[in-house]
């Protein structure tokens, strides 16, 4: 009886504890693993990679089928899941969580990256869009921005089907305003209920699919940046807030605007106040961060080396995602994210200071997706 009273939490064994750990939040291991050395342990033998520490870089790979590829810029490493897509070579457009928007010719698919499950919608009158941005609620617009401008909107119906795409020309609305040519890398956002599109030269035109007589607006104002970028990308911020990254030639500078919607013209912003920025894909999300190297920095898809690539399971548990390596794969460093990055990034502030991309690997066929809100 001495021997039993004497005995501590410390000296559970390990596989009680593993059991423990599969029950638990993956958010609560860290925690759980300060208790003491055995718990420490135990955490070892459970690894994972949280996946939603910061947005990943989604790219995939085309071998008959489409497979799934999520690089970690706090880990520097590539997670390769074994869900497959029966859709090589389709053009990735967005997601919202777990959901994907693909685009092959005259049709656009929605895809689960949990599962790989894939839904068509209905075949479109276009070859193909340009981009396609989707709510995460049940309406997608597909849109046309290289030669013209013309976009194509899906709802969902109540019985969780896809309407036919109602589609719609600038031409067609006879706007008296100078022709508006949109930046190639533009990313149309939906904001407040409107799909604006960004121009090359940094003014802004509107589309609203509820208005049956003027579909397209061209604003007035802002007039345009101010100054000439290489690359620009418009996105809304986690505050709400309609906003543009420009990117230099090769990488510098890089500015972030503001629209002021008051004045409607565009800010700089000097700082993204605790904020990191992920863009130069199709898509363009910020984030606020705890990790003080990554806040108020900019992340582009140019890698300085290639990373690791570790297979895993995407695995759910309370609303969590995690990266849980399978058999034989490398263990996680539990270490990651410092200064010594090998994503090139840019921290607002260096000016002229601040280093160009030389020398790094251009990740293609990528878009950012976000997993913290899942």
């Amino acid at each position: 009886m001495a021997t039993a009273q004497g005995r501590d939490w410390s000296s559970l064994p390990v596989d009680v504890l593993a059991q423990i750990l599969s029950r638990i939040k993956w958010s609560s291991h860290p925690s759980f693993g300060l208790v003491c050395r055995q718990w420490q342990y135990a955490c070892t033998l459970s690894p994972f990679y949280p996946a939603w520490i910061t947005p990943l870089l989604l790219s995939a790979t085309n071998v008959g089928t489409t497979s799934f590829r999520y690089y970690s810029p706090y880990y520097h490493k590539n997670f390769e899941i074994a869900t497959k897509l029966d859709t090589p070579g389709a053009k990735m457009y967005c997601a919202k969580g777990l959901h994907l928007m693909l685009g092959s010719e005259f049709m656009v698919l929605s895809a689960e990256l949990g599962t790989g499950a894939v839904c068509e919608l209905p075949p479109t009158a276009r070859p193909g869009f340009d981009f396609a941005v989707y709510d995460g609620v049940g309406r997608v617009c597909g849109v046309e921005a290289i030669t013209g401008l013309t976009v194509s909107l899906a709802i969902k119906d109540s019985n969780d089907g896809w309407g036919e795409w109602e589609e719609h020309d600038i031409d067609d609305f006879h706007l008296v305003r100078a022709p508006f040519t949109a930046s190639p890398d533009c990313n149309p956002v939906l904001h407040d209920g409107l799909l604006y599109v960004m121009g090359e030269d940094g003014r802004l035109i509107v589309y609203n699919g509820s208005s049956q007589d003027q579909r397209f607006e061209i604003l007035e104002k802002p007039h345009g940046f101010g100054f000439k970028c290489h690359e620009s990308y418009l996105f809304e911020s986690d505050r709400g807030e309609l906003m543009a990254a420009l990117v230099g030639r090769r990488g510098t500078p890089v500015d972030i605007v503001k629209l002021n919607k008051r004045t409607m013209e565009w800010e700089k912003r000097e700082r993204l106040e605790g904020r990191a920025l992920f863009t130069g894909t199709l898509t363009t999300m910020m984030k606020r961060t705890n990790i003080k190297w990554m806040q108020d920095k900019v992340f582009l898809p140019r890698l300085f080396n290639w990373p690791e690539t570790i297979h895993v399971d995407l695995v759910e548990r309370d609303n969590e995602l995690a990266f849980v390596p399978k058999l034989g794969s490398a263990l996680p460093t539990k270490k990651g994210g410092n200064n010594d990055t090998n994503m090139w990034t840019h921290e607002l502030g260096q000016g002229k200071e601040a280093s160009p991309f030389w020398g790094t690997e251009r990740l293609d066929y990528s878009i950012w997706v976000d997993f913290s809100n899942c």
